[in-house]
């Protein structure tokens, strides 16, 4: 950590330095006396301080994944302003305390919370403005928010496949999601950010100002340059989309996977696809599931044939085919959400909100690489063989092989932090475990099998992987989420966190 003192003084200002004091006088222990230093940043901040004992906390600590509760926090803060976040920076600094940043708490390594440290939370900035062509959005507006809130002026954003999933780390790992290969990564639509830097000034990032800062914060990853309190991007416009689901056999799988790679690669952007391999429990005799889902953004005709040209492609006919029609955005993406018959208040995490019904994951691990070409049929072969292996009740298995490119594959690799230009395919193992009574020898076994299926297909991949699902086993991380970027952002961390405040395992040093 940073020695106390030795950075905020250098830039917070006069009023925060005057409104929490010395960090020398005051304890930050649990427990303390009449006064203590958290007591004075309660009365700083303009938001809300949960402490563990004060009511809310257990929920306060949550993040979207529930394999991390075992991480308690010793504070969160909930800002709701750019001058909270620079309290909470100086205070921090002065106590020697470790922090965390976090919007919407979708860290996969679990890297949006703190173990003994101060959690700074921007879910409660959460503005959406449209404004001509550009949208200005606080880091906590989540994709459900934004998409009800946009929705009257016929307005929409590059979002992902998860409605609490939040700007302040999609945006700044890239941003896949169904407007990809039409639109570019969400980073892409990027055109400035507001981000509060470890020594709290606040500064403008875009191609005008602090320039090398908004290189990196398009795809650079979430919490290693600052905290990021606004972002304006370049809206889209999809009127009406098309919601499709084809189902194959198991037997199917190695032709199938062949033709649909071809198939996709010869689409335009309006289709957005997958395939993926899917079984709900994972005991031995199992019948995997085999389905082509996707959503397509131009009109019913256009995919009519194009899915057509995939089953003759594939020589085989689907168990079973299911198309929406068109649909207005709202409609379609409320049935990608999962949220298909619910209201948008109901479209939240349990916990969020009075009316919200999605629950939380109890365990999941996901591990992925990036395909510069289709997979040849010996790796989907290997593939599928790596899904089989050791099968164990109660384990929910997904291969998901997703086709990227289009106009994500425009910029060049050094365009922007997110290097990834080349990919066209994302090849990824998930697990997850039912019910929440998950033994240490099940988790140990789901960890053991994701792994190897990653292992399986690493020696067909480009070497990368996508920073966004980011993977606390992987070794080689620098240069898989990376590449030769890696040392460009080292530059850009030297200038704007020289004292490196901002920290995580996998963060940029």
């Amino acid at each position: 950590m940073v020695k106390r003192r030795s950075l905020l003084r250098l830039g917070t200002g006069a009023a925060a330095a005057g409104l929490l004091g010395s960090g020398a006088a005051y304890a930050v222990g649990r427990t303390g006396g009449e006064t203590t230093a958290w007591d004075r940043l309660r009365r700083a901040l303009a938001g809300q301080l949960v402490l563990p004992g004060d009511a809310g906390f257990e929920q306060a600590k949550q993040l979207e994944v529930a394999q991390f509760d075992t991480i308690r926090p010793r504070a969160v803060a909930y800002c709701t302003s750019a001058k909270d976040v620079a309290l909470c920076l100086k205070f921090a600094q002065d106590e020697a305390l470790p922090t965390a940043v976090r919007s919407g708490g979708h860290s996969y390594g679990g890297y949006s919370s703190s173990h003994d440290g101060l959690v700074i939370d921007v879910s409660r900035i959460k503005s959406v403005r449209l404004s001509g062509d550009r949208v200005s959005l606080g880091p906590g507006a989540q994709a459900i928010d934004a998409m009800t809130a946009l929705a009257p002026y016929g307005a929409q954003i590059v979002t992902g496949l998860c409605p609490t999933v939040c700007p302040g780390g999609y945006l700044l790992g890239g941003g896949v999601g169904l407007q990809t290969r039409k639109f570019g990564m969400g980073s892409d639509r990027l055109v400035s950010a507001e981000v509060v830097l470890a020594d709290g000034r606040t500064v403008r990032a875009s191609a005008e100002s602090e320039p090398e800062l908004f290189w990196a914060l398009r795809g650079g990853g979430g919490g290693n340059f600052g905290v990021v309190t606004a972002f304006e991007v370049v809206r889209t416009s999809v009127p009406t989309m098309i919601n499709f689901s084809l189902e194959w056999r198991w037997d199917d799988f190695l032709p199938l996977v062949v033709a649909w790679q071809d198939w996709v690669l010869h689409e335009d952007g309006d289709l957005a696809c997958s395939l993926g391999v899917m079984v709900d429990d994972a005991q031995p005799g199992a019948v995997p599931q085999v389905i082509v889902t996707g959503s397509f953004l131009g009109r019913a005709e256009r995919l009519d044939k194009a899915l057509g040209a995939l089953v003759a492609a594939a020589g085989r006919p689907p168990k079973s085919k299911s198309v929406s029609g068109e649909l207005p955005y709202v409609q379609a993406m409320m049935q990608n959400f999962g949220c298909g018959g619910y209201t948008d208040q109901e479209c939240h995490r349990i916990g969020q909100s009075p009316e919200a019904r999605i629950p939380r994951e109890t365990f999941v691990l996901d591990r992925n690489h990036l395909f510069s070409r289709p997979l040849s049929h010996s790796a989907a072969s290997a593939a599928a063989t790596a899904h089989l292996a050791d099968r164990r009740a109660g384990q929910v298995r997904y291969l998901n092989i997703m086709a990227l490119g289009g106009q994500a594959n425009v910029p060049a690799r050094t365009d922007t932090a997110y290097v990834h230009r080349d990919t066209q395919f994302f090849v990824g193992y998930s697990i997850g475990l039912a019910g929440d009574q998950a033994s240490d020898e099940d988790r140990q076994a789901a960890a053991a099998w994701v792994a190897q299926g990653l292992a399986t297909i690493a020696s067909y991949s480009n070497g990368e992987s996508y920073q966004n699902f980011i993977d606390p086993a992987l070794a080689n991380w620098k240069q898989a989420y990376y590449a030769e970027n890696y040392p460009r952002l080292q530059a850009v961390k030297r200038r704007y966190d020289p004292h490196h405040f901002f920290r995580f395992a996998q963060g940029i040093c």
